[in-house]
Formats: C-alpha cells, structure tokens, sequence
C-alpha cells in the first residue's frame, strides 16, 4: 500500500489476538519503522533498474542529519526541465482469478530544457506515504519540474535510505523537516518560496510541518487523516476487518499508549489539528469521494479548523477494482493540474489579490 500500512503489516504476518490483552506484536508495529521489518521495496532486486533511472534522475542527492531521536534521512532534488513525464496502472497477467497491478511512472532521460528556460518558480518538498519511499512520489516530483519547480523528495526516518528506528506520525518527523530545510538552505538549494506536497501519512506530515515552520507557504494534502491514533483504527477495520474482529477502540488505544511509550513521543506531538490551526499556509485538500481506508472525513474534519485559505478537492474514479486511497497516490490525473495552480497562485505570484485569483480558478466559493 502507498500509505499508511502500519496495523496491516503487523495484522497480516503475526498470531495478533490474546484473549483479554492486546498483542504486544500490534503495539511494536505502530510505531517500529519499516525498515526495521523488511527490505525497503525500492531497495529490491526487482526494482534496481528502476532505483537506477531515479538516481540518475536527480540534480543533487544528500544525506542531512536530524533528531532527536538521532536519524539520517536521504534527500534528492530535481530541477525544473521536460522529463515527459507519464503515470499509469500496471497490470500482470491473471492468475487464480487475479490480475497483480502496480504504480508504473515513465520518464525520458536526459531531461529537456523547459521553454523559455527560467530559474525554478518556487521549492516543493515531495513526501511519501507509509512504508513507501521518496521514489514512489517520482511522478509527482518530475510532474512539478515540468511546471517549473525544484522538487525535493525526502525519505521520512526509517523509510526508504533513511535511518531511524522508530516513527512518530509527524511528532518526529515535522521536526526532522525543519532541519532538512535549514540545509536546503545553508546549501542554497531553496529557490523561491516553499511549499509541500504530500500523500496520506506524508500528507499529514506536511500538514504538522506548516503548523511548526510559516516557511512552508502552501500545501497540498493528499488523503490525510487528521488525527494518528484514530487512522490506526479506521484502516484496520477497513482493510483487514477479520483480524481485528473482536478489537474494542480500547484494545487500540492500550496499544497505541505502548507504542508511542516504547518510541519515546507523546501523541499529542502529533496534533494534526492543532498545528493546521497553527499554520499560516495555504492548503488545498485533495480526497477521493469512495476512500475507504482514510476517508473524505478527515479531509473535512482538517478543513473546519483551517483559518487560512484553504479549499477542498474531491476526485471520483471509475471503479477499478482498485481501493481509491492506492490509486489517487498512484496517479497523476486528475489531480495534477489542480496541484500545480494551486502552487502556482501561492507560491510563485505576489500574495497580494491571492483569494481572488483562487475564486476565480474555482477553488474558492
């Protein structure tokens, strides 16, 4: 899954009911990083041509220490340029009645200049969802450089080739962002204003971040859920209702309270509410309307506490066979032109008229 497989991943490999107890495998999978369970899927066999291509993709790739707690998080950046840049849905051959899909991004190698050349619009910070890592947003980081923006892709601690033992749900890693824009800085590597662009967990992620930091300037939250401990359940239940049959909001809220114990956060660090209602940027929510696994609510529940300009976005898919929340990370349209006007009235235009030119590109009512 792009995003948010924490309780899966524990639920799906381990014996996870103890009559009257919750199972001490649950709580260490909320908040163990991914990298501490398995092999990273960029890191694969499998996907080293693909590794390859995104390496050979960035203008610069780095390595920025954080913490606390102590972690080291790989970061690259693509400068704006005509990568031709395609995303789909790939489909295996059936077997047993079922057909494997996957995200698949295409792009062509040396990058075209963009015409006319000009120095990058603005910065935007690419983040992932759960388990996944800053490769898996190479379409929408290759889609901004067409559109004239520097991107810069992140791996949160503990994904992808960062370190880190533990994940915080944004009470770590909002702090760890701050720190990897102070070296975009002293680097001189932010052009422009900034913004972030992020996919259910990054979204949240992002989100906590423009509470902490009023450089971030504008948003786009992709499928967030607004507030960690409630999006444990509501992806459980979704997805793997049978393993967690019987389960009480009690039973999670004990392992939750472990989890967050044994990694050393307080969820109250995680405030995706609270920093929204901090935050001095302008968001743009975007949900697709049959997201069963973090739902539109959430989108809703964030957008009543933001008092800056904000706007929700809601994208209806034909049914696919595919759950809405994969297919909306996995995609570029239709989405993509709605992200790019947003970054291009917030970011890369004087502030000034701002509400009125989101009125009349029908983001605002």
């Amino acid at each position: 899954m792009r995003s948010f497989p924490t309780v899966a991943a524990c639920l799906l490999t381990t014996s996870l009911m103890v009559t009257g107890c919750v199972n001490a495998a649950l709580t260490r999978a909320i908040t163990e990083a991914p990298n501490l369970r398995e092999k990273p899927r960029m890191l694969r066999s499998y996907r080293v041509a693909q590794l390859q291509k995104s390496d050979a993709t960035y203008a610069i790739a780095l390595r920025v220490p954080v913490g606390p707690p102590a972690a080291e998080l790989s970061v690259a950046v693509i400068n704006p340029g005509n990568f031709k840049v395609a995303a789909s849905v790939g489909h295996g051959e059936f077997k047993d009645g079922v057909a494997p899909v996957w995200p698949q991004t295409v792009w062509t190698l040396p990058a075209q200049p963009l015409d006319p050349p000009s120095p990058p619009k603005a910065t935007v910070i690419v983040l992932h969802g759960f388990q996944d890592s800053k490769e898996d947003m190479i379409h929408w980081a290759l889609y901004l450089a067409e559109h004239g923006y520097r991107a810069v892709l992140v791996d949160l601690r503990g994904h992808g080739r960062s370190t880190g033992n533990w994940v915080g749900y944004g009470a770590f890693e909002s702090r760890d962002l701050k720190q990897v824009i102070d070296e975009l800085e002293r680097r001189q590597l932010v052009a422009g204003r900034i913004g972030i662009l992020g996919i259910s967990y990054g979204a949240s992620v992002g989100l906590q971040l423009a509470g902490l930091d009023k450089r971030a300037e504008a948003v786009v939250a992709i499928e967030p859920f607004s507030d960690p401990r409630a999006a444990v359940m509501e992806f459980a239940r979704a997805v793997v209702p049978g393993f967690v049959r019987g389960w009480t909001d009690q039973d999670f809220s004990i392992a939750e309270e472990r989890a967050s114990h044994l990694a050393g956060f307080s969820w109250k660090d995680a405030d995706v509410k609270g920093a929204v209602a901090e935050a001095e940027a302008s968001i743009l929510y975007l949900h697709a309307d049959n997201d069963h696994w973090i739902s539109p609510r959430n989108s809703q529940s964030l957008a009543e506490v933001t008092h800056g300009i904000h706007a929700i976005e809601t994208v209806h898919f034909q049914k696919s066979g595919i759950e809405d929340h994969v297919l909306l990370s996995w995609l570029l349209e239709p989405m993509a032109p709605s992200v790019v006007t947003w970054f291009d009235e917030c970011l890369d235009k004087p502030s000034d008229g701002l509400r009125a030119r989101l009125t009349a590109q029908g983001f605002l009512d």
